[in-house]
């Protein structure tokens, strides 16, 4: 396609003349030719943030009554057809500028041209601030015009690495735990060099690496809502079983369960009402649904053991429960399939705490919420569930993978193959096959270990451990 070729334009506070970027769809933004389509063009080409862009139309605008311009940060304009209309950007980042153009004859037609706008002052960008060990980190820089060099020394004593460019991304694996200092040193095409650093504190292995380097001799144990005694000592779901599951050392995962407050925070507790598990009904009749009360109003709740004793435990946020065991127990989260369970609230606490190669999102089947977790930026690890060769097909064609439980009913040697060609099989022992278990019956927990199940879920973990470690599986 030719391009119109435009005159310079005088850009207010700035020295000499800048030449437009134009272009009507997915060409780069370069000194446009003669051409009779339209075309967006703004000035200058690498806008900064708070700096005014001026927009208008490039090529024959002699039919164009008015143009609607849309930024791409929620603002738009009127005019730019014989004059340019200005705007400036309140944060970096890409944009898809829009321009809505009304002709004097013939339809509208619409135009959309992508801009960059640039970061004033340097900063690192880091994908997991508390990584684990081996998992993969992203660093870039900021959108920041200018940039001839980086090179970055991740404070490990790995090999120092270089970029052309500021939005250019490295991946780094740290491969023991600590506090560490990146470094990136940026040397700017005009001469000028600028040093950044940024903390990064490294505890506990990488799941997804993990999973990847499974010693298949061996078998996990999952604590079944952090149960150490089917929840008969401690009130499960709480703070204190969960510290008294990574105080065992024999709890690989602890399995948790997130429901969503009427403010909208993550709280840890298995059913989506109150009764069962807190002493609601000391104070109110029904059952009590979590999403009518607050997080604040949960507080006056407290949390009871199997057996119906209350305790002094009061039902834990999942911020407080990664917080304070990340690193230290990977977590199986289960009802993220439930249509009461906001996927994105969930997710969002687990990337915020830096857990997202430390946790597994249990979707069962749901393959909306499957996809959902799938296209994020960072990916949220799928625990789906599979009793049958369809799902299973279904389910592991996902990249994020890497465990699929099953229901006891369903464990075989060959149903366990199967899923252990594609996956680590998961299934469990509890209500009544846990209790024959607890009580020295072993016969069915025999059976998962011949079919070759890779972890367990149980209630006893200690016991579990104690067994396994007789099977050489621990």
């Amino acid at each position: 396609m030719k391009l119109l070729k435009l005159g310079l334009w005088l850009v207010t506070g700035m020295a000499g003349l800048i030449l437009p970027a134009c272009g009507s769809g997915d060409e780069d933004a370069a000194a446009p030719e003669k051409t009779s389509e339209l075309e967006i063009c703004w000035t200058p080409e690498a806008p900064a943030v708070e700096q005014t862009v001026s927009f208008s139309l490039g090529g024959d605008v002699a039919n164009v009554r008015s143009v609607l311009w849309i930024f791409g940060d929620g603002k738009t304009a009127s005019g730019g057809v014989s004059t340019p209309v200005e705007h400036a950007y309140a944060k970096a980042g890409e944009y898809v500028v829009k321009a809505a153009v009304t002709h004097l004859s013939g339809p509208m037609t619409e135009l959309s041209k992508s801009l960059t706008v640039n970061n004033t002052e340097a900063g690192m960008v880091v994908s997991n601030d508390f990584p684990a060990r081996m998992e993969e980190v992203s660093f870039s820089l900021n959108h920041l015009a200018g940039v001839e060099l980086v090179d970055w020394d991740f404070g490990d004593d790995s090999d120092p690495q270089s970029t052309a460019s500021a939005s250019e991304i490295l991946t780094h694996a740290f491969q023991r735990d600590g506090n560490f200092t990146v470094r990136a040193s940026i040397t700017y095409g005009d001469g000028r060099s600028e040093s950044l650093q940024h903390e990064v504190e490294v505890e506990g292995l990488s799941l997804s690496w993990a999973c990847r380097n499974f010693d298949r001799s061996k078998m996990w144990i999952m604590a079944h809502r952090g149960n150490t005694q089917n929840g008969y000592n401690l009130p499960p779901n709480s703070m204190a079983a969960f510290r008294a599951c990574v105080e065992s050392g024999c709890v690989d995962f602890i399995e948790t369960d997130v429901q969503i407050t009427r403010d909208g925070e993550v709280i840890c507790l298995h059913d989506n009402y109150l009764s069962r598990f807190t002493d609601y009904n000391s104070y109110y009749s029904g059952k009590g649904m979590v999403a009518d009360y607050t997080l604040e109003e949960l507080g006056q709740f407290r949390l009871k053991t199997s057996d119906g004793k209350v305790s002094g435990e009061k039902i834990p946020t999942l911020e407080e429960v990664l917080l304070e065991f990340r690193g230290k127990v990977w977590f199986n989260l289960d009802k993220c399939m439930e249509s009461d369970v906001n996927i994105e609230k969930v997710y969002d606490v687990v990337r915020r705490c830096g857990c997202l190669d430390r946790v597994q999102f249990y979707i069962s089947d749901n393959t909306d919420r499957a996809d959902w977790l799938s296209q994020q930026e960072v990916p949220g690890i799928l625990a789906p569930h599979a009793n049958k060769e369809s799902a299973l097909t279904l389910m592991t064609a996902y990249e994020n993978t890497w465990m699929v439980q099953t229901s006891t009913g369903y464990v075989t040697p060959s149903w366990i193959a199967a899923i252990n060609a594609r996956a680590l099989s998961v299934t469990n022992l509890l209500d009544a096959d846990g209790e024959n278990f607890h009580n020295g019956n072993t016969t069915l927990m025999e059976s998962f270990v011949t079919a070759g199940v890779r972890m367990i879920q149980c209630d006893y973990p200690a016991q579990m451990d104690e067994y396994l470690r007789g099977r050489g599986k621990r």
